[in-house]
């Protein structure tokens, strides 16, 4: 995918699509609503076969936006947490009749309920973000609320410093012969003196942050709010929200 310049910067968002079509050329609003009617889904769903179905949808939908690898990816980083759930769920779980060895079979189906469950809850939102980007989210926050935008931007700008200055610190306090390991109270110790300048160099550049805001009128006035257009994909994304929690209710009432 080739990036198009325009005065010297990308013509599209890293994580986004140059050309959308179908899905993506949705506006952010309707997607935000399918979001957050998938995670309401699952968290609805209390069956594994239920929640199997939607994984498997999910699934494809990835698979038509050509998204499938970068998701399946962000499974492993929960891949160790899941394993770990059932396990534990297997062998501690109170409510177990059935035993192979010293494994539960009911804490093992619990266990396994919650893992796929967790996995729902990350394909919906990951599907969301490698659609979309994280720019045009803020973009969009913006056009709701220009406080909540600005806000949302600056918090999003400030977790790549902050670690960043964390890794100059603790560089700099080593350099000065700060020992990190050790028992717990010298570690606390040494966290203490690595966190006080941080914390002290972010509440710097938030009054910073903030000078520079009101020197450029934050607040003085308010930019035109782009119109909405309602359309048929708009309110087709919309029904489908609906649909998908209305039949998690529905299948979760009939399968209790």
């Amino acid at each position: 995918m080739s990036t198009d310049t325009a005065g010297g910067l990308p013509a599209f968002e890293p994580g986004a699509f140059p050309h959308p079509v179908g899905l993506l050329a949705l506006p952010v609003g309707p997607r935000m609503f399918l979001t957050c009617c998938g995670v309401l889904a699952v968290a609805l769903s209390a069956s594994i076969s239920v929640l199997v179905v939607q994984l498997a949808a999910l699934l494809m939908v990835a698979i038509a936006l050509r998204i499938l690898t970068p998701l399946l990816k962000t499974w492993r980083t929960v891949g160790w947490v899941s394993a770990s759930i059932v396990v534990i769920y297997a062998w501690a779980y109170p409510g177990s009749t059935d035993y192979v060895w010293v494994f539960g079979v009911q804490g093992f189906l619990s266990g396994l309920l919650i893992v796929v469950r967790l996995l729902g809850f990350v394909t919906v939102l990951y599907l969301m973000l490698l659609s979309t980007g994280p720019l045009a989210i803020v973009r969009w926050v913006g056009d709701v609320n220009d406080d909540l935008g600005i806000m949302v931007s600056l918090t999003l700008s400030v977790v790549p410093v902050m670690k960043q200055q964390m890794e100059t610190t603790i560089q700099a306090q080593q350099a000065r012969g700060l020992e990190m390991g050790g028992n717990l109270v010298r570690k606390l110790r040494a966290y203490l003196a690595v966190m006080i300048p941080v914390v002290v160099k972010s509440l710097v550049r938030a009054y910073g942050m903030a000078a520079l805001l009101h020197v450029r009128g934050y607040g003085s006035g308010r930019r035109d709010k782009p119109v909405f257009r309602v359309t048929a994909a708009v309110v087709t994304c919309y029904a489908l929200g609906v649909l998908w929690v209305a039949a998690s209710t529905v299948a979760r009432l009939a399968l209790r």
